[in-house]
């Protein structure tokens, strides 16, 4: 019930809403575009849990008993407020019964014990009870409302999928409900296996059964069982089908007609995305499915994405006795910063179907549509620490600095304010190597495509392993560049590409490109510096691991000059850095990062000076560590680090900094609020043009002041009791 009358709704899965690594922007994303589609109702994915086998720098929401992850529970806290003011209720499970982020397992392998213990073991249930209490009693940061008390919740469930014996669930149920009188609870237990469980039913601490169902599920009738299930909880508990999934439109729409029909309290679809903090989308497809994207973008077609989401927005109004209204207007997006023209990004919005593009030789105008109708329908995975690419504007002409903005569109028609103006942008003069140019060649076996995105209309492809590609790249003048690959989306391409850059005598290994990720754009796989001469190339071997996919692409290289750029594929730390203090080293982390390890102060900078520059690199921490812990970018350094600016993410207090030190002497410059997480990218940028420093944090504005203490010097990097690891490190100079 609301109030005085019945509830029911239509909701979406959002596994990547509650995750310990997420971002506000993605945060409000999500609850936003649920809001704006009509769905009122989101399931999170149960609370991360740490695994033996998690990498160094791996932060969950439970780190073990008794050990909660507080920055974590801040990206939640964040979760109800939005949830709250876009009036969305959350159902909100415990535990998961499998290892994706963890589960009942690791709850039990923290004891040393099996993972049946879970369910028997006294300790373990008692550890579980401990957490229990902790996330109910906790009170919102943001809000100050505890979130027994939080509105927004509307029910908990013991977890996802339970093999949970009948004790230990009406236990967690009692338990909760001691805590808390406010919410329901939902069982959570695996209806498909297990069947309508008679505990379940009776217990009076248990609010309703949330069955999953699924095609892969092979029960002959779906529509059968989903009214058999109601029938067993008819005048007793309320059902809510929990989870659904992969069934073609013509089904998706018996189930929903039969979930309004039949007295189903709500139907909750897996699953739904949010677009990425950096740029394009979160969307890892599943054989012959696929989560969803709000509302429905072109390379989606396949699962019928656009067709499925017009379903659920209709069953959302229907189901309360509404009729479907327009499609609201877009919000505003955000346009990144960017030092090339060929590889715009941006922030995109929900509900939004596409963006045109405009362009203009200065702030002011007049401006020309470059690009009608372009789509943000990039693919990223979550831990990608580069802006995403979107749009290339290749007919921008070098020599002349161009601005950008850009407006969505709804799928209505309608258009959204415009963004953020970027710019001057200087277009380089790029080397472009496709696969149909003569500096191209293959080994093995190769076949021709057309897919959409291959640049210049053509692309290859190879389901052969070790089959090669090869572009030969001619080098006129000496310096750093930016090396892209370009290559087409198609959802069984190989996951496990193995790149080559040979430069200037030296070789970089980019080992396991996801060729179903930053698809049908400029994709930056590495920078580095080339000499003048025609011997140097990128080479692509085709995967062969099984189960990565069928094929891998080869469609064309590009080449852009950069000031400086070290993405430290090399696997060692090169003359161009000099170190003042700290413990640096090349490490993996997914790729090729800078790692420091030491406490106390650690510095290094690369060999150039600049003045008027731009200065991006990816950091990621591995610890809070102590109140003034931090990691950063420096720019304008003296050779001895006595001055410099810095801007900085300090974890403990959740802000981004920007200092400046001049002659040893501190003084902070400006700050702003970021909730920032150990274990998770951020993408800082500072640029510096005469007096004016603005800093980025994932190309969002945070900070601009204006002071001219500094006017030239080295760029570089600096942490403060913190191990944090480096990537893409780049300055463009004006």
């Amino acid at each position: 019930m609301d109030g005085s009358s019945e509830y029911r709704f239509i909701g979406t899965n959002a596994p990547f809403l509650g995750r310990a690594w997420a971002d506000p922007a993605e945060i409000e994303d999500e609850i936003r575009a649920a809001s704006r589609s009509g769905i009122d109702a989101i399931r999170l994915y149960p609370f991360e849990v740490k695994m033996a086998g998690d990498l160094p720098g791996t932060y969950r929401h439970v780190m073990g008993p008794g050990m909660f992850n507080e920055n974590a529970f801040r990206l939640l806290d964040r979760i109800l407020q939005l949830a709250n003011a876009y009036n969305v209720r959350l159902i909100i499970p415990f535990v998961d019964s499998y290892t994706y982020v963890g589960g009942t397992a690791d709850w039990a392998a923290f004891r040393g014990k099996s993972a049946d213990a879970f369910w028997s073991d006294p300790v373990i249930r008692q550890d579980f009870k401990d957490f229990i209490g902790f996330v109910v009693n906790r009170v919102n940061t943001y809000t100050n409302v505890a979130y027994k008390d939080d509105k927004a919740i509307m029910a908990w469930q013991l977890g996802n999928e339970l093999r949970s014996t009948d004790g230990w669930s009406s236990e967690m149920a009692a338990y909760i409900k001691s805590l808390d009188a406010n919410h329901l609870v939902g069982d959570g237990g695996y209806v498909r296996a297990q069947g309508i469980r008679v505990n379940a039913v009776n217990d009076p601490n248990i609010d309703f059964i949330d069955p999953h169902i699924y095609l892969y599920h092979n029960y002959p009738d779906p529509i059968a069982k989903l009214n058999e299930w109601r029938a067993a909880t008819r005048g007793k508990k309320p059902l809510v089908l929990g989870e659904f999934g992969d069934f073609p439109p013509a089904v998706n729409e018996q189930l929903l007609s039969a979930v309004q029909s039949n007295g189903t309290a709500g139907a909750m679809i897996w699953g739904s995305m949010s677009h990425h903090r950096l740029g394009g989308w979160h969307w890892p497809p599943v054989g012959d499915w696929s989560y969803l994207r709000y509302p429905g973008l072109p390379s989606g077609g396949w699962a019928n994405e656009a067709p499925i989401f017009e379903q659920l927005r209709g069953y959302a109004y229907s189901i309360k006795g509404l009729t479907v209204p327009p499609w609201p207007a877009p919000p505003a997006p955000v346009l990144f910063p960017s030092d090339s023209v060929r590889a715009l990004s941006w922030l995109g919005v929900s509900t939004a179907g596409a963006y045109d593009v405009e362009r203009a030789a200065s702030p002011a105008g007049p401006w020309s549509v470059i690009a009608a109708g372009v789509t943000d329908d990039v693919t990223a995975p979550d831990y990608y620490n580069f802006p995403v690419p979107a749009a290339d504007d290749a007919d921008a002409a070098a020599g002349t600095g161009y601005y950008y903005r850009i407006r969505a569109i709804g799928p209505d028609g309608a258009y959204s304010p415009y963004s953020n103006t970027i710019g001057p942008i200087m277009p380089s003069t790029a080397i472009v190597v496709d696969n149909g140019d003569a500096g191209y060649s293959e080994s093995g076996t190769w076949g021709g495509s057309e897919l959409p995105g291959s640049h210049a209309g053509g692309s290859r492809y190879s389901s052969a392993g070790g089959s090669t590609a090869k572009w030969m790249l001619g080098i006129d003048d000496p310096g750093y560049y930016r090396v892209y690959v370009r290559y087409p989306y198609h959802q069984t391409s190989s996951k496990s590409v193995a790149y080559t850059v040979y430069h200037n005598g030296a070789t970089d290994a980019i080992p396991a490109v996801d060729q179903t990720t930053i698809a049908g754009e400029w994709r930056l796989i590495d920078t580095a510096y080339f000499a003048a001469g025609g011997d140097q190339y990128v080479r692509l071997t085709a995967g062969s691991i099984a189960g990565s996919g069928n094929a891998s692409r080869a469609d064309a290289v590009m080449l852009e000059p950069v000031g400086y750029g070290d993405f430290f594929q090399g696997g060692a730390v090169t003359a161009e850095w000099t170190a003042l203090g700290g413990a640096w080293s090349v490490a993996d982390d997914i790729s090729k990062v800078l790692k420091q390890s030491a406490p106390g102060i650690a510095e290094t900078r690369a060999a150039a000076t600049y003045a008027d520059v731009a200065v991006t690199a990816a950091v990621k921490a591995y610890g809070a560590g102590a109140a003034e812990s931090s990691s950063g970018l420096i720019a304008r350094a003296s050779a001895d680090f006595s001055s410099f600016y810095t801007l900085r993410i300090n974890y403990s207090q959740n802000k981004v900094q920007l200092y400046r030190k001049v002659g040893g002497n501190w003084l902070k410059l400006g700050e702003a609020d970021l909730p920032a997480s150990p274990g998770t990218w951020y993408v800082l940028r500072l640029e510096l043009r005469g007096s004016s420093l603005v800093g980025y944090v994932n190309g969002i504005r945070k900070i601009g002041v204006a002071d001219a203490s500094l006017t030239n010097g080295y760029v570089g990097l600096r942490t403060y009791d913190q191990t944090a690891v480096f990537d893409n490190f780049l300055a463009a100079a004006d």
